[in-house]
């Protein structure tokens, strides 16, 4: 493109952005023309509604969406060239996610503390959460690859959710921190504003000033060497730019999700690889791609409300996400096999399961004696038998029991269909969770709860059957935008993620127009928890799980074929893509029938069998009954923890889960 082709490109951009801007100041419940927009400049008058929404309202709020979408694309374009990652991204890469939960952290523990405080935090937040991903992806036997920054990112901003939504669920700020934990940008004052303006500046000056640097560095660390770059000062520089603009925006707006992903791509399809052009046209196609996007959201429900800003561009990235994948095909994503993890000899395995049974009988019976209130082993004897007081009667079979049942069915379902999963897609790192199975199940109950109210949480059958259709409609959305008729396990891992992103975003738009009950169910479905559990439940998931589980037993030789591979598998007589689509369906019905009732519980169907299998090897026969064991044994402790380490507070299982499984995927992804 020509130097003045491209100068027309950027004046249009900046021409639209300011278009955008201008209907955002004009767009809103109170009628403005633009000549309050004007008067209200020239001459200030506080007794002047129109004055006061233009001056006090609007101006402070598209002025730091404007900041926000710019910082966030130019962070997002430096960490593409940087680390030669079309996948990269504030959002993707966990900086997002670390600077959010940074930036709450400091808002419960200091409540005084001032915008500059908050910017501060969430720069450490962001900096702890990009050194995570590149520390796991550095010791990755894989290495850089796509796919392992985008898996890792995924994972750590999965972490730091989980964790940031144990403290919201805690401290019950659910519904005060619903915009600010996905993004979104409300009740802005011109402080905030000048608190980030020079933040920003300063950092959108240093991201302009590298392009030269960023343009030679994406062409490869040898190329820049050799043309006598000092590629590790720049690398440097371009991190704590990158930090800067993603810290100060998620103080501001939260965790706005794909602006620092999709932006740079739509660039750099006008402005080509050089930074010199690319960088300008980002930061301000990014700032007008955000005020569009929260001018939709403020009009899209029109007298309704509006919706959080990370909400829409969540929807509105994730098929640019999808696309980037498709535009990867002939490259590949990983440029080697599916992830496996280097194995470990085996014990015996009837050593093995039984030591399983005895681990979940003993966790079992101590989660029985403590709670609440703590009861004495003897009492609760007692009362197993038949011969306690009503009181202690009440607590273990009531309340006790069939929470303990409950989770183990739902630990044993999930841990099976992850083996299911892991063993079909020949990926030791797949995850029923990660493919959209939790997030559909949840959008399901949502939209069930919006149509039918609360009510509809009274049938056992209807909320398993709605959120078990969800999760096999999303599973089956995940394997249909991946192209080609056997599309590799990273690619199905990766368009999970997009798909997923989508759901969750569907899932709050849903939410803000249910009753505050039925919100408060979704906020505790969405984190997985046990608290509902009762008879009725156990009845329910027990008779499905009868059928399902030796189901998927009698399946171990199948299995036990394809983790041999494709070939191996059609040479032995498989019919690989039936037995592939039937499994994996096999796989989604069992997991979405737990998590209809338990919620979104997450990771587990990753660490189970993976810790089955380095227990006993790969015969399928023998992992799916020690993974279900161990699934069960680490469900009701982690309930049992989550129960008691906050005095009155439940923290829900599957956060505690969450907490524990992302660190242990990390983990194999180094071993991977």
């Amino acid at each position: 493109m020509s130097p003045t082709r491209f100068r027309g490109v950027l004046l249009a951009a900046v021409a639209a952005t300011g278009g955008v801007f201008v209907a955002s100041v004009l767009t809103g419940p109170t009628d403005i023309t633009p000549g309050d927009v004007v008067e209200s400049l020239r001459g200030y008058d506080v007794g002047n509604d129109a004055h006061i929404a233009v001056r006090d309202i609007r101006l402070p709020r598209a002025v730091l969406v404007l900041l926000v979408g710019a910082s966030l694309a130019a962070a997002g374009a430096v960490m593409q060239g940087v680390t030669r990652n079309p996948l990269a991204g504030p959002s993707i890469m966990g900086l997002s996610g670390g600077a959010s939960l940074a930036g709450l952290v400091a808002m419960v523990l200091w409540p005084g503390l001032g915008y500059t405080g908050s910017i501060v935090a969430s720069f450490a937040g962001a900096a702890l959460g990009y050194f995570c991903v590149l520390t796991v992806t550095a010791l990755s036997l894989g290495g850089f690859s796509p796919t392992r920054v985008a898996l890792a990112g995924t994972v750590v901003s999965a972490l730091f959710s989980a964790v940031t939504q144990g403290m919201v669920i805690a401290l019950s700020m659910a519904g005060a921190m619903l915009y600010w934990t996905v993004g979104g940008v409300t009740n802005v004052t011109w402080e905030q504003v000048a608190a980030v303006l020079p933040v920003l500046a300063v950092a959108l000056a240093g991201a302009l000033a590298l392009a030269p640097d960023v343009t030679i560095l994406s062409l490869g660390s040898d190329v820049a060497a050799g043309l006598g770059q000092r590629t590790g000062v720049v690398r440097v520089v371009a991190t704590l730019v990158v930090l800067l603009l993603t810290g100060a925006a998620v103080a501001v707006a939260g965790p706005v999700s794909f602006i620092g992903l999709m932006t740079p791509h739509i660039c750099r399809l006008v402005a080509g690889a050089d930074y010199r052009r690319l960088l300008p046209l980002t930061v301000v196609a990014g700032a007008g791609l955000t005020a569009a996007a929260d001018l939709a959201a403020r009009t899209v429900l029109g007298v309704k409300g509006e919706l959080p800003l990370g909400v829409v561009t969540a929807v509105l990235g994730a098929p640019c996400f999808l696309w980037l994948l498709r535009r990867l095909r002939d490259r590949g994503l990983d440029g080697g096999p599916a992830a496996q993890v280097r194995p470990r000899a085996a014990w015996p395995p009837g050593v093995v399961t039984a030591a399983a049974a005895g681990l979940l009988l003993a966790a079992s019976l101590f989660a029985l004696q403590h709670g609440r209130a703590d009861i004495p082993p003897a009492d609760v004897l007692r009362s197993l038998v038949g011969h306690g007081d009503p009181e202690t009667d009440l607590v273990v079979w009531t309340f006790r029991v069939p929470r303990i049942l409950f989770g183990v069915l739902v630990g044993l379902g999930i841990a099976v269909a992850g083996t299911l999963m892991q063993a079909v897609l020949r990926n030791d790192l797949a995850e029923p969770g990660i493919l959209g199975v939790s997030s559909g199940a949840g959008l399901a109950v949502v939209l069930l709860l919006a149509l039918l109210g609360w009510s509809a949480l009274s049938s056992v059958v209807l909320v398993p059957l709605v959120s078990t259709a969800g999760a096999l409609a999303t599973t089956l959305l995940v394997y249909l935008l991946c192209p080609g008729s056997r599309p590799s396990p990273q690619r199905l891992v990766l368009t999970g993620v997009a798909v997923s992103g989508v759901a969750g975003a569907l899932t709050v738009m849903v939410s803000l127009h249910i009753s505050s009950d039925a919100y408060a169910f979704v906020v505790a479905f969405g984190s997985g928890s046990l608290s509902a559990a009762g008879w009725s439940y156990v009845a329910a998931l027990g008779s499905a799980l009868a059928v399902l589980v030796p189901l998927a037993w009698s399946f171990a030789p199948t299995l036990n074929v394809l983790r041999l591979g494709e070939g191996a598998a059609t040479g032995l007589g498989v019919p690989v893509n039936r037995a592939v689509l039937g499994l994996l369906a096999l796989a989604v019905v069992t997991c979405a029938v737990c998590m209809s009732l338990a919620g979104g519980v997450i990771f587990l169907g990753l660490i189970a069998p993976h810790i089955a299998r380095r227990l006993v090897g790969a015969d399928h026969a023998v992992v799916i009954p020690v993974a279900g064991l161990v699934g069960a044994t680490l469900l009701v402790l982690a309930d049992l923890v989550g129960g008691s380490v906050l005095p009155n507070t439940e923290i829900p299982a599957g956060v505690m889960v969450s907490a524990l499984g992302a660190p242990y995927f990390l983990y194999l992804l180094t071993r991977s």
